[in-house]
This record gives structure tokens, C-alpha cells and sequence, in this order.
């Protein structure tokens, strides 16, 4: 047997780590001197001390040790407790993996808020009148790009222009936004299941957005803004054109997405 100091080095667990174990009931001493109180390990007392520090290693609590060497006889009971610890790790990768994306895709937005803070500002224009066609719904924002696909099947050869969005509600919708998608076309035509008109032009406030459309209330804040230190009266709809975004295939880098953001005034 072993005093505990020696024993302490061959197993490479600390004197103090040893006496935590013994008051656990995890780990007892093969003898403990009674006029000393050394305590003295033995060859049993190795091997479970191997497995302490193999189960400590592996992420495993004080008291999930104790509770493993209570329940279990053998390495066969062991291992139910290894693939159990092994699947939270294996879950905690994948919620790690997410923030590590979230977190590099929230630096990298806030270095673009940096450049497009830089570069782009409101400015007022004139929009002229043009053709468009176009299709309504109600429903969520996220719904948007399905209904482009409509448009473009059914009136792709008359496009001539971006594509962009008339929202008609004066305020935040969470399932039930009035929305309009369109395109504009060279000419007046008439398309089933789409609503072709003239879109009525005039002088307007737009701000240019890059990156993901989740920031865009960001540049709207700013756009808004303006409109308040100008007294200028904001007239629906409100217009967002997408100048750069997904593909039908490709959805691209949201990084570099481009959109406008139009009020008419």
C-alpha cells in the first residue's frame, strides 16, 4: 500500500483532491493509520481512482462521479453514462457552432454598419411615373420573395426594372402585413393574376442599405429620422427596392445585399 502522498503522485490527483474523495465516500482508503491518521492506498484504490480522474477529464461533476460509482459495476454501466455525456457534447458543439456563426456574422454586420454609416446617408429625388405589375397579399414579410417567382414567371419578358416591395401599413405587422411585390415593365400590358398599372412618381426621401435585410431597421431609423427634422409628411406606401439580394438559385452573401428604401413626401 501506498502512503498518500505517494499515492498522490502516481495518480496524479492532489492531496487535497484525495481527501474530497474520501469525504464523498468516492474514494476510501485501504487503511488509515489511527495514531497518524495517514491514509494508505491500495491496488483497488488505484484502479478507482483512475476511473475518478478518466470521468473528471471527461466533463463529469463531483456529484454525477459519486452517482456513477454507486450505480454502476462494471465498464459496460459505464459507458450507457460515456454516450450520454458524449450526446451533450455533441449538442453543446452544435449550440456552439451557432453562436460562433451568429457572433462572426454579428461582427461582420457591424463593421458594414460601420461603412454604410459612412457611405450611404438620405438624400431627396424625384421618382419618375412607370409601369408596374404587381401582386397583394396579406401575410408575413418573410413571405415576399415567393411571390416574386409568380411575377417573374408570368411577366419576366416585360421587366425592365428591379425588383421591389409597397408595404401599405403605417406600422409593424406580425402575421398579417399588406404587402404588394412588384417589377417594373416597358409598357402598359395586362397579365392575369397580376395588377399592372402606372405607379404614380414624385419627390421622395431614399436611403441605400447593404447588408442583410434583418438590419434594415437600422437604415428605416435613419431615413425616419430625417423625415421628423424635416416636418416632411411620409405617404404610403413605403417603397423597398432590391437592388442586389438572393437569386432564384443562388441566395448569395447577405453582406452584400443592396437595397433602397423609398418614402414618398
Amino acid at each position: 500500500m501506498l502512503p498518500i502522498g505517494e499515492f498522490s503522485k502516481v495518480t496524479q490527483l492532489t492531496i487535497k483532491a484525495l481527501r474530497i474523495y474520501h469525504e464523498e465516500g468516492i474514494l476510501i482508503p485501504d487503511k488509515i493509520d489511527k495514531f497518524t491518521n495517514y491514509r494508505y492506498y491500495g491496488d483497488k484504490a488505484f484502479e478507482r481512482a483512475k476511473i475518478i480522474k478518466d470521468l473528471k477529464e471527461f466533463g463529469f461533476s463531483l456529484n454525477e462521479i459519486k452517482s456513477i460509482l454507486e450505480i454502476c459495476k462494471d465498464d459496460r454501466e459505464v459507458a450507457v453514462f460515456l454516450e450520454k455525456k458524449l450526446k451533450e457534447i455533441e449538442s453543446k458543439i452544435k449550440e456552439h457552432k451557432f453562436l460562433k456563426e451568429k457572433l462572426k456574422l454579428y461582427i461582420e454586420n457591424s463593421k458594414e454598419d460601420i461603412k454604410m454609416d459612412e457611405n450611404f446617408s438620405v438624400v431627396e429625388k424625384s421618382l419618375p411615373e412607370k409601369f408596374i405589375c404587381g401582386i397583394r397579399f396579406t401575410g408575413i414579410y418573410q413571405e415576399v420573395g415567393n411571390y416574386f417567382k409568380e411575377i417573374y414567371k408570368k411577366a419576366g419578358r416585360y421587366s425592365t426594372g428591379t425588383a421591389f416591395a409597397l408595404y401599405y401599413d403605417a406600422e409593424y405587422k406580425e402575421n398579417d402585413a399588406d404587402i404588394e411585390t412588384c417589377t417594373e415593365v416597358k409598357k402598359e400590358v395586362k397579365i392575369e393574376g397580376l395588377n399592372c398599372r402606372k405607379l404614380q412618381g414624385g419627390k421622395c426621401v431614399s436611403i441605400m442599405h447593404k447588408g442583410p435585410y434583418a438590419n434594415l431597421h437600422k437604415s428605416y431609423k435613419k431615413i425616419f429620422d430625417y423625415c421628423t427634422e424635416k416636418k416632411y409628411k411620409i405617404l404610403i406606401p413605403i417603397r423597398e427596392f432590391y437592388i442586389k439580394g438572393p437569386g432564384m438559385i443562388f441566395k448569395g452573401n447577405p453582406n452584400y445585399y443592396i437595397s433602397e428604401i423609398v418614402f414618398m413626401v
